[in-house]
This record gives C-alpha cells, structure tokens and sequence, in this order.
C-alpha cells in the first residue's frame, strides 16, 4: 500500500487537469484528504493513514464543447449535455474547494496587451508572505499555521467581524444554496481576504469578496448580479 499522488503532494500543490474527465470514484476518494489532511487505504492485509495536506487545483471546460458562456463562439452543446458534464462534480466535492473561479477567453486586444500595466508577482509575493505572518501570529499559541487549518470550534470563536457583517451573510445564505461547510469555508476566505488587506477586522465587502468565489452562487451569476467582483 504505497502513497499516491495526493500523499506525495502533501504540503505541496495537485493540479488536476479537465477535473470532469477523472472517474466518479477518483473525485469521491478526494473526500476525504480535503477534509481532514489524511487518507486511509483500507485491504484485506490492514489499513494505513498518510498525509495527504495538499492544496488542490483543478481545471476544467464549462461544458463538453468547451465553449458555454463564450462571447465570440456559440456553444453546441444541448441542456443534456451541460447536466450530466456538470454532475460529475459532485457537491460534496464542490463543497470541499474554497475558490471557484471563471477564467473567460482573452480578446486579441488583451493577449497583444498581457505584460504591462498589472501587479508584479514579486508584489502580490509580498503581500501573500505578510498575511501568512499574520495567520501564524494570530493562531501560533492554537498551534495552526493559517487560516485554512482552523476546526470549526475554533474559527467560530475568534472570528473579528465588524457588526453588520453577521446580518449580511444570514441574509445572504437565505437566498444562496449554501451549506454549513460552505459556510465556514466562506469565512475562513473572508478572513484571509482582509489578511490580504491587511485590515483586523472581517468587513461586508470582504465577506461579499469570499461569497463570489462560491461555486453555489457562480453558476447562477448571483455574485456578479450584485457586484461583488472586484
């Protein structure tokens, strides 16, 4: 029973390309490692636990035909086709990855153009390197290193949020599909967000930042419609 690649990830990144394309038991098996850090591989010789702490990133099309929401190329794809690609990712999965992000295609005058004018990655480098301080200093006498590690417990009782923040996720979350792990996941972004910022408290719009990165409320537009990106 050796490790595989998720174990041999751990503390590391697995990018798992068109995410969709894996079977149904590969995707459930991540269960698992993305919620507890470990995965156990049962046999008839015995069990074994490895770490499997990994930081997942995936990618994948938004339908089979690769071209759903697209401005400039229509989608052939039927209302069939886009249920059964999008069931394969089931919401236990879905769930369990923080980030949701739609990547739309770059017109010709954006490609000509990438490599001025953005933020240097030595300056978002710096800026990602003083919110982990940050985390470690805040959680070192919890003995957690980031947000990201926080049980439910803890997280629930050391949250810093401004007053009005409170109200706007309860109202948010009565017309969001978003589950109790959702929820605590919304909040551990929120609180990075602001890390990012550099601010001590968790505000309206770091919270609305995080709610757009669910995949909950992007399939629906839901952020977008409310001008949550930024």
């Amino acid at each position: 029973m050796k490790p595989g690649e998720v174990s041999l990830a751990d503390r590391g990144v697995l990018f798992l390309d068109e995410f969709p394309e894996f079977s149904r038991d590969v995707l459930e098996a991540l269960r698992e490692p993305l919620q507890d850090g470990t995965i156990t591989i049962s046999r008839a010789a015995g069990s074994v636990t490895y770490p499997a702490n990994v930081l997942l990133v995936t990618a994948c099309n938004p339908c089979p035909c690769g071209f759903h929401g697209d401005p400039a190329e229509p989608c052939r794809c039927t209302h069939g086709d886009l249920d059964r690609y999008r069931r394969k990712l089931s919401g236990p999965i879905l769930d369990r990855i923080d980030l949701h992000v739609t990547v739309p295609r770059l017109s010709p005058e954006e490609l000509v153009s990438i490599g001025g004018g953005g933020e240097s990655s030595a300056a978002v480098r710096g800026r990602v390197e003083e919110a982990r301080k940050i985390q470690q200093e805040r959680w070192r006498e919890l003995g957690y290193q980031c947000n990201a590690e926080l049980p439910e417990r803890v997280l629930r009782r050391n949250l810093n949020m401004e007053d009005d923040v409170g109200a706007f996720l309860a109202d948010t979350m009565k017309r969001a599909r978003l589950s109790g792990r959702g929820y605590s996941r919304t909040l551990k972004i929120a609180r990075t967000v602001a890390d990012l910022e550099g601010t001590e408290k968790i505000a309206v719009r770091h919270a609305a930042e995080s709610l757009s990165y669910r995949e909950e409320l992007a399939f629906g537009n839901y952020g977008m419609k409310n001008g949550w990106k930024r």
